[in-house]
């Protein structure tokens, strides 16, 4: 793995105060919209490869029997993609704490539920990171997919980044059952800039 975007133990421990920061932000602009009180587990930041990523996700989603996936682009100094991933169960429950009956719900209205809660997450996570971070990022629209299986995911998706810094955590509201998982991923340029913020708040310290 390159040196040049492989996080030390320091500069690793810095960008999960940021993301703490930053998820915190988040939990509260969720709960204030739907007036439930939301968790983010403790991010998890890693270094890998494409192929390390495919792993991954296909590890998360292999326990599922059917979920949705948003994918949604990041543009500028903070660049990448970001994912959340939440099961159809959850999201359905998700869809009743938007005042939707169950005779109102089928796939297409999870489907813009889905979009809406990744539009939250992502804009105001990446937008509380990025400032933290000084650096600019914009977002093009989310996608979203409804996945069936293992197979269905990895024939839809592949992932093409050389190197990345994957920061992962998961979001619930445990008494409506309700758990996703949101994954930032950046690209190499986008890793190295943000060593470079990390040094320069840990130089100042």
């Amino acid at each position: 793995m390159p040196n040049d975007i492989t996080l030390n133990e320091d500069e690793q421990d810095c960008l999960q105060e940021f993301m703490n920061i930053s998820f915190g932000t988040t939990v509260a602009a969720i709960s204030k919209i739907i007036d439930k009180f939301a968790t983010l587990g403790i991010p998890n930041i890693q270094t890998i490869t494409s192929k390390e990523l495919q792993e991954h996700i296909s590890k998360k989603v292999i326990s599922r029997e059917s979920f949705f996936m948003a994918s949604q682009l990041m543009h500028g100094e903070l660049s990448g993609e970001n994912l959340f991933i939440i099961d159809k169960t959850s999201a359905t429950n998700l869809a009743s704490e938007f005042d939707f009956e169950d005779f109102e719900i089928n796939d297409d209205e999870l489907k813009d539920i889905v979009l809406e809660i990744t539009n939250i997450i992502s804009s105001t996570t990446l937008s509380k990171l990025s400032s933290l971070l000084n650096m600019d990022v914009s977002f093009s629209s989310p996608k979203v997919d409804y996945i069936r299986s293992e197979v269905e995911f990895n024939k839809q998706y592949e992932f093409n980044y050389e190197t990345i810094i994957i920061i992962s955590t998961e979001l619930k509201f445990e008494d409506q059952h309700i758990d996703g998982e949101l994954v930032i991923m950046t690209n190499r340029e986008s890793s190295i800039h943000i060593k470079k913020e990390l040094n320069a708040v840990l130089d100042d310290i």
